[in-house]
């Protein structure tokens, strides 16, 4: 199983720091360091002192072209890039881009958006849930589609008319760069996108039998797809709080409720984190990886994180 950075720049992270974060995983043996992308902070906004505007919410795909001129082992992408953001052309081309930068380490992450503030303040459309799914659906058949037709791709959908489109660059990854659909362990629908039209489904916090449960299901997806379910990884995301001792595991939480909205946000259930000593942190590893996680994405957003990195890759040694 491998360890993933899953960086919240949009809680006020400098491309400094989303500098230092990557190159400490990078010097760690993390696999890769996907920046989450979001024009808004994700915590509850009247949580932050001096308004959501008071915290840096930079472009993630901005930052990614610096980082991949600034690393040399550690993969790049994000954790998504809502659907509701661009047109599928845009994300294809600036994904087949990146591949170059970082010759051959590029990844992308597709999702359905999910944090409606910022798309309200920022004029995105918003359409309800199924339909957002819808443009999941078809925003992958249409980057499939450029990345692998040399000879010209036409497709022709409900939101989206393409005619003969010769694509380049074309990454250098082949068939492709790792695509990554976002979910939900209670999504059926995008586990079946994923199955079909993707490299690896991501979901937030599972239980390792929520794990084992949505690994089930994804296996069977693919297999409906014609495809087998070795192809498909799945991968966790998870918050963190480790530290040599309970009582530096306790400073932290109480750090995370006075300065990090975002965090709070996710604390209704640690049994779902990376929480504890290196140990125990180890044997919540282990039980992800017994349920057929391929990859924990480590949720990091400020310095307190970055100095944990080192326990967290201890852990998974261990």
């Amino acid at each position: 199983m491998k360890l993933c950075l899953s960086i919240e720049i949009q809680e006020g992270l400098s491309y400094a720091d989303t500098l230092a974060m990557t190159r400490a995983g990078e010097s760690l043996g993390f696999d890769s360091a996907l920046l989450a992308e979001h024009y808004y902070p994700s915590g509850p906004l009247d949580q932050y002192p001096g308004g959501p505007g008071s915290r840096v919410s930079a472009d993630a795909w901005i930052y990614l072209a610096g980082l991949a001129r600034e690393t040399t082992t550690i993969r790049l992408g994000t954790l998504v890039s809502p659907v509701t953001f661009r047109h599928p052309v845009v994300l294809a081309k600036m994904a087949a881009s990146l591949d170059h930068l970082s010759h051959g380490r590029a990844e992308l992450g597709i999702g359905a958006g999910w944090l409606e503030a910022e798309h309200q303040a920022f004029g995105f459309p918003y359409p309800e849930g199924a339909r957002r799914v819808d443009l999941v659906e078809e925003q992958l058949q249409v980057i499939n589609g450029l990345f692998a037709n040399s000879d010209g791709f036409t497709h022709s959908g409900q939101n989206y008319t393409l005619h003969e489109a010769h694509f380049t660059p074309k990454p250098v990854q082949q068939p492709r760069p790792t695509i990554i659909v976002g979910g939900r362990t209670t999504s059926r629908r995008l586990l079946r996108l994923a199955a079909r039209y993707a490299d690896e489904f991501v979901i937030g916090q599972p239980t390792p039998d929520e794990a084992r449960q949505t690994r089930e299901r994804l296996d069977d997806a693919a297999e409906r797809a014609g495809r087998s379910p070795t192809d498909i990884g799945l991968s966790a995301f998870v918050p963190v709080a480790v530290g040599e001792s309970a009582e530096d595991v306790d400073r932290h939480m109480q750090t995370y409720r006075e300065t990090n909205p975002q965090y709070v946000r996710m604390m209704d259930d640690l049994n779902t984190w990376l929480f504890g000593t290196p140990d125990q942190v180890a044997d919540q590893l282990a039980a992800l990886a017994a349920a057929r996680i391929d990859r924990v994405m480590v949720s990091v957003n400020c310095d307190l994180h970055r100095e944990m990195l080192p326990l967290v890759a201890k852990a998974q040694r261990d």
